[in-house]
């Protein structure tokens, strides 16, 4: 873990986090057509100043929309939205030292499929390196048994309830050992008892000499009394840092004083809240307090020092450990997605058999019969495969952005579309299996056997088509606009529905971007370079083929086409690769996901 190491000699009473002339604001924003802005420029954060010491436990309340999340978004370095000002920790700017400051979010995101062992486990070995490791495997086991979790080591995520979710994200999160513990809203959703369960860990863990900053809506008397400190926080500004019972004083000293017996959290909140004239007064008495930081001394910069216990796995093995992770989960599933593949296919095939029955290429009826049947098994393993991927980020995109860092986007689009390829074997072999035993294929088993290998090819960019589409548009209802625009051209290309001798010039290099036009090129040579001769009848008005190759002169397929197919295969999977990367780093920059 990335930590910021000081002089022992400075270890009492020093700074940790200064903040100084924080300001945040959403950027304007101008249609491209408009010069007038759409949208104006808004001030979230205004002007903060302050500093936060060694071991405070500190409760940061305030009304909604006071800018709470920001603030803590901001300390720990992790804003992407436009700001001036400067945040430190321990004298060095607070993105130097990513992993000394780590956030537990206010909605935990898992993979609710894993046990709670399985997700400790991914992301020790991901954050760590091996829980072989005699220190890893004690840092886990020590955080399992201090978060009482050892009787829900084979839970499933999913199960359980509220507060045990929101120690397993605090025991995922103390992993890499963090000195700076920021928490949004941690206790939203608990009940009073788990509620003062999750605020008594944090606590214990100040008491470590960590600096723990939780933001509370609305804390009960029991709680708020369990934080040393207070940041009040009204219309994107500080108005008080300090203990408790210098808020109280503060109030005081403007007027403002708590009833007996009142809950004090509710009624700082209400005082700042539609209330100007309170919120300037405060701000002027939080000014006169900027002694509390500008006399202490800081820590030099030359005593500090960056040291990381976490590691970054290697590319590979963060495939295989997303992999894996995803293989769990399939594993949990597998019967109910084998028993859904496998009627979908059974009557899909049978489908095809009773329409194609006795279908053969050696007549001038056949070949159009023939025709709707290689088409047919091409388009519904390319449907079938694609239309399965397209959903694959749209439950997982906020689990990757809460995930940033941990590991590549690269590795996760790659394991997402290894983690498809049994489909991609098991769908064309059972397709081909029923559907081809309806119709006359010359040399069965080999013809039989070339199909599946071809359509296990061609399935892999249809996979990887799905994902890209899914990356650029995560969202479903853009996804089911956009899909059928894209999908039409791509199908037109294929040659099932036009000659795609007859395109005009300027339409012919679209088809080199369809993956339907080289599965159907591939499949039909294998087929019709082995008929020799179609009858033709005598009394035939129409204009007859007479063999296999002229029904592909006819299409407008290639010759060589085990060449240009296999580079086609080849390129247009890196190509929708590339776009869902492009995709998938898109919804990266935007940051992490709270």
């Amino acid at each position: 873990m990335e930590l910021c190491s000081y002089d022992k000699e400075q270890a009492e009473n020093d700074l940790v986090i200064r903040i100084k002339g924080l300001k945040v604001w959403t950027p304007e924003e101008k249609s491209w057509w408009r010069r007038k802005p759409t949208k104006a420029k808004t001030v979230i954060l205004n002007n903060i100043t302050g500093c936060i010491r060694r071991g405070e436990f500190a409760a940061i309340i305030g009304p909604s929309g006071a800018g709470k999340t920001t603030f803590l978004v901001s300390l720990a370095g992790k804003c992407t939205l436009p700001s001036e000002g400067s945040v430190t920790l321990w004298a060095r700017n607070v993105k130097e030292c990513p992993g000394a400051v780590e956030i537990v979010p206010q909605h935990e995101v898992f993979m609710d499929g894993l046990s709670v062992m399985e997700h400790l486990v991914f992301m020790t070995e991901m954050k760590l390196g091996s829980c072989k490791d005699p220190r890893n495997q004690a840092t886990l086991n020590s955080l399992v048994e201090e978060f009482k979790l050892k009787p829900h080591v084979n839970t499933p995520v999913g199960g359980l309830s509220g507060g045990e979710k929101r120690l397993l994200s605090l025991a995922t999160t103390l992993l890499s050992d963090p000195q700076i513990l920021i928490c949004d809203e941690p206790t939203t959703g608990l009940d009073s008892y788990n509620a003062l369960l999750v605020v008594g860990v944090l606590k214990k863990l100040s008491t470590t000499g960590r600096v723990v900053l939780c933001s509370v809506h609305q804390p009960s008397c029991d709680l708020f009394k369990e934080f040393s400190s207070v940041l009040l926080m009204a219309e994107g500004r500080l108005l008080f840092h300090g203990s408790q019972e210098e808020c109280k004083e503060v109030f005081e000293s403007i007027g403002l004083r708590c009833p007996l017996n009142y809950n004090p959290a509710e009624f700082y909140i209400r005082a700042v809240s539609n209330s100007k004239s309170n919120v300037q007064r405060l701000v002027e008495v939080s000014t006169n307090r900027l002694e509390y930081c500008d006399g202490a001394s800081p820590v030099r910069p030359d005593l500090v020092h960056c040291y990381n216990r976490t590691i970054q796995r290697n590319w590979f093995k963060q495939v295989y450990l997303l992999l894996w992770r995803l293989s769990l989960t399939l594993k949990r599933e597998i019967k109910n997605q084998l028993l859904q593949l496998f009627i979908t296919v059974v009557v899909t095939s049978m489908v095809l058999g009773v329409a194609y029955v006795g279908a053969s290429g050696t007549t001038q009826r056949g070949v159009q019969q023939i025709r709707g049947f290689l088409w047919l098994i091409t388009s519904e393993v390319s449907f079938g495969v694609s239309y399965s991927a397209l959903y694959a980020f749209e439950y997982e995109i906020a689990l990757f952005k809460r995930e940033t860092g941990v590991y590549k986007c690269s590795a996760y689009f790659v394991s997402r579309l290894l983690s498809f390829i049994p489909r991609c074997i098991i769908y064309p072999v059972l397709l081909v299996s029923i559907a081809t035993l309806a119709v006359d294929l010359p040399s069965y088993i080999m013809t039989a056997t070339e199909f599946t290998v071809l359509l296990i090819l061609s399935a892999i960019p249809a996979v990887a088509y799905g994902l890209g589409m899914a990356a650029l548009f995560t969202s479903t209802g853009i996804i089911g606009d956009v899909m059928p625009c894209v999908d039409l051209p791509l199908l037109l290309m294929s040659g099932a529905f036009l000659r795609l001798s007859s395109l005009p010039p300027w339409m012919y290099p679209v088809k080199y971007i369809s993956h339907f036009y080289y599965a159907m090129d591939a499949i039909s040579n294998i087929y019709w370079r082995q008929i020799d001769f179609i009858d033709c009848p005598t009394n035939e008005t129409s204009t007859c083929v007479k063999d296999g190759a002229a029904v592909l002169l006819e299409n407008g397929y290639v010759t060589d086409y085990i060449l240009q197919d296999s580079l086609g295969f080849i390129l247009l999977t890196l190509f929708w690769c590339v776009l869902g990367y492009l995709g998938l780093k898109r919804e990266e920059r935007k940051g992490y996901a709270y």
